[in-house]
């Protein structure tokens, strides 16, 4: 693809040679004469004159001194992700039931499906048209699964769960368990029956080995646009809105409520029904107690969770501890000896 021809299907302008012919992309660092990258912060943008790259996806403000041939785009990391899926798309998918499935008599598959070995499909569910389901894969009784939908090897889904268009399930995923509901009765637990549903809106990707939990009574709700990083844990009757990101070994207790466009990092832990306003964020390691509010918009950090200017002065206001020990050791001394001298 040339770089004219790359510029408009991003619907950016372009400056250089824009007959260059381009076939891959590839890292600032390791692109050649043949490829292009981006440039997306100030570090890139010092490295770039550095870079072999045939052509760069660079911001609006950058300073071509060198005329290099560059393609100007108002979010260059994006318009870079979108030109990867242009440059290298996926192959053709496959369609058909492999032999050794199991598709129950009463499930319906769309057109175009593609059913792995081993797989199983239980009655009543409803598999969307050009939905994936890779080898091993378990999905229960009366699932819906959208259109476009991917489940990598064994992913297993539990009876009742409604998953909306293009989800992303990769392999390990565990959607639909039961929630952990126990009941102190006496001398022991008793099993509080977890009889609701998971229900997962579109465009949705759920890493490896995550798990999200039914309700105990009602749903567990994940929106449309949510990415859940490997080993993430949504207990029962959680709502997680929409275009929400977390990062890798978070767990959510039960009842917790996230709202849209919350960013929350890796290990961190949400106690009972807490609640992660809009476009808040928490950084990675956090502990957010239970019923806690997070504000929205804010940044959050550390354990019990507080906003990060606070957890920023405690940390200078430490920092300063050894400096003011000497000086309280000094004053000490001057003091005995002001002492010393009156005697």
């Amino acid at each position: 693809m040339r770089v004219r021809e790359l510029a408009e299907w991003l619907g950016c302008t372009f400056e250089g040679d824009g007959e260059r012919e381009i076939a891959a992309a590839a890292s600032l660092e390791l692109a050649g004469a043949a490829q292009v990258s981006f440039v997306g912060n100030r570090k890139a943008a010092a490295q770039a004159s550095q870079s072999a790259a045939g052509c760069l996806i660079v911001p609006d403000g950058f300073e071509n001194a060198g005329a290099r041939t560059v393609i100007r785009a108002k979010d260059p990391r994006g318009a870079f992700a979108r030109a990867i899926n242009r440059l290298h798309p996926s192959p053709l998918p496959e369609t058909g039931v492999h032999p050794s499935a199991v598709i129950a008599p009463g499930a319906e598959l769309g057109a175009g499906v593609l059913i792995g070995p081993g797989a199983v499909i239980g009655e009543g569910s409803r598999i969307g048209g050009r939905a994936r389901i890779g080898p091993g894969c378990v999905v229960g009784r009366r699932v819906s699964l959208g259109e476009d939908s991917i489940l990598h090897a064994n992913v297993t889904i539990y009876d009742d769960v409604d998953i909306g268009l293009r989800a992303i399930l990769h392999s390990g995923c565990v959607i639909g368990a039961d929630g952990f509901g126990f009941v102190l009765t006496g001398d022991h637990y008793e099993r509080f029956p977890q009889v609701g549903r998971v229900t997962i809106g579109d465009d949705v990707e759920i890493g490896a080995n995550s798990c999200v939990d039914r309700a105990a009574l009602g749903v567990t709700w994940i929106g449309d646009g949510v990415k859940l990083d490997n080993m993430v844990h949504v207990g029962h009757n959680c709502r997680i809105g929409k275009h929400v990101v977390v990062a890798a070994q978070t767990g959510f207790s039960g009842g917790v409520i996230v709202e849209d466009y919350a960013v929350i990092g890796g290990q961190v832990g949400i106690g009972d029904k807490a609640r992660i306003e809009s476009r808040a964020v928490l950084g990675s390691g956090s502990g957010v107690l239970t019923s806690k509010i997070i504000r929205a918009g804010e940044v959050f950090w550390g354990t019990p969770a507080r906003p990060l200017k606070e957890i920023l002065e405690q940390l200078a206001n430490l920092a300063r501890l050894p400096a003011l020990r000497r000086e309280m050791a000094e004053l000490k001394a001057q003091v005995s000896r002001l002492s010393g001298e009156k005697k």
